[in-house]
């Protein structure tokens, strides 16, 4: 009982020197039991949480990650590595002192990360919509602070060498982490409904991936079939750009159906998806694969006759960026300015846009023109609704492509009565109104107009 209370009272000083460190407060090197037994013992313990807060996430029915193992453990010799040029500045200090200290402060990160994680994919926290795709570069930045201030305190020496020592202690421990991000111990089985981010980043990697995307992109454009002269068609480029939950592949495909169907648009469609479960039948999302589409697209229709609808889903900042994630890729954002050069590039003319993100209002300003019409799921500085692995549609697919154009051929009358199911449903919800925008250039609405009246009398034949 006494070892085990001992090694208990060294175990929490251990961490209480830790929350010191992850706070940025000044740590004492008394705080930490330099010993073989402290540092495996914070490393197992920091192994087992990652563990259990993953099974709460994915919930039991899962399988182990053995993947994720190695680059867990990579930490191990990192830090030890720090704690050998440690000794070089100090002769005095113990070797392990500061793989301890880093140990301790790990395991007080992982369960912040993990609780928000948790809360994340249970929508249980209002930012991650919005702001989760920064998390990562938050902990880094936190990590690396942490590290430094940790060295300044700990090891004594010169400040230029506390310096040295500091910045290469970030080098050697944040930027392999940067470069291979943190999996799951514990993820869904590879049959499971839902396609996380955990299973994206398996998937992507994978070899069936590899050769699948091979031409992908190619075979999607060059099966568009060519504009018809005398009709006024609609071309569709669907783009769902995050691969972390299912409703932006569901979004993709509920609108594509859409316009196949009802849009007479069969044929003239475009789905770039980032989806684990759509990796063999479609091309990836990103802004050179709606860049290449939209060239496509302009090369093919007849610019004076035939409209373009752009359909993008994503979670979007408060910046006015579209997120782009299917890991282990790193893509660059959708921001205004590059979409509005990929639409210029094209030379399309006639264009409706619609764009379902948080904060996509601040979208309209960079694309508007005379004969384009643009839809947002929110204003320029609101948040939308909708996204989750649970859900079926963000809201605005739902309302506008799900409901109110499956009764009209009308985009304008069409947002106007998605926009008030949309405000239904945030008071129901006591969510803060989204504020959905609609944009009319002054030329579009004559285009559209026929477009409305031909589908309207193929509807009228076909009865």
């Amino acid at each position: 009982m006494n070892i085990s209370g001992g090694w208990l009272h060294t175990l929490g000083r251990a961490l209480v020197g830790g929350s010191k460190l992850i706070t940025l407060r000044r740590a004492a090197t008394s705080d930490f039991a330099r010993s073989p037994e402290m540092f495996a013992s914070l490393i197992i313990l920091d192994l087992l949480l990652t563990f259990v807060f993953s099974v709460i996430a994915f919930g039991v029915r899962g399988q182990l990650n053995p993947y994720e193992l190695p680059r867990a453990l990579m930490y191990v010799p990192l830090v030890l590595t720090v704690g050998v040029l440690a000794q070089r500045i100090d002769r005095g200090s113990d070797l392990l002192l500061l793989p301890v200290a880093f140990a301790a402060a790990s395991v007080l990160m992982t369960i912040i990360t993990s609780v928000l994680y948790v809360l994340a994919q249970y929508q249980l926290i209002p930012f991650a919509e919005t702001y989760w795709y920064v998390f990562d570069y938050v902990v880094l930045a936190w990590s690396a602070a942490i590290i430094f201030v940790a060295v300044a305190r700990l090891v004594r020496g010169t400040a230029a060498a506390r310096l040295w020592l500091g910045l290469t202690a970030i080098a050697v421990i944040i930027l392999p982490t940067f470069w291979l991000p943190q999996g799951m111990l514990w993820m869904p089985k590879s049959d499971d409904n839902a396609a996380y981010a955990t299973s994206s980043f398996l998937t992507l990697a994978s070899e069936k991936a590899f050769y699948a995307q091979q031409g992908a992109l190619d075979r999607e454009l060059n099966a568009l079939q060519a504009e018809r002269p005398g009709v006024p068609d609609i071309y569709l480029v669907a783009a769902g750009l995050y691969a972390g939950e299912d409703v932006f592949m569901k979004d993709v495909q509920m609108v594509s159906g859409l316009f196949r169907e009802r849009f007479d648009a069969g044929g003239r469609t475009v789905m770039l998806i980032n989806n684990a479960k759509t990796i063999e039948e479609h091309p990836i999302a990103s802004l050179t694969s709606i860049r290449q589409s939209l060239r496509h697209v302009g090369e093919l229709i007849n610019r004076d006759e035939d409209v373009l609808v752009l359909y993008v889903t994503s979670h979007g900042s408060d910046k006015h960026e579209l997120v782009v994630d299917f890991r282990p890729m790193r893509f660059a954002g959708v921001d205004p300015e590059h979409l509005k050069a990929a639409l210029d590039d094209s030379g399309i003319r006639w264009k409706v846009l619609v764009i379902s993100a948080c904060y996509s209002g601040g979208f309209i300003d960079a694309l508007k023109d005379e004969r384009t019409l643009i839809i947002t799921a929110a204003s320029a500085d609101r948040t939308s609704f909708g996204c989750g692995n649970e859900s079926d549609a963000t809201y605005l697919a739902q309302a506008l492509f799900g409901d109110a154009l499956r009764k009209t051929y009308s985009f304008e009358a069409g947002f106007g009565q998605a926009r008030k199911t949309i405000e239904q449903w945030e008071r129901e919800k006591g969510y803060t109104a989204s504020e959905p925008q609609i944009y009319v250039g002054s030329e579009i609405r004559g285009k559209l107009a026929q477009i409305e009246q031909r589908l309207s009398s193929l509807t009228s034949h076909k009865r």
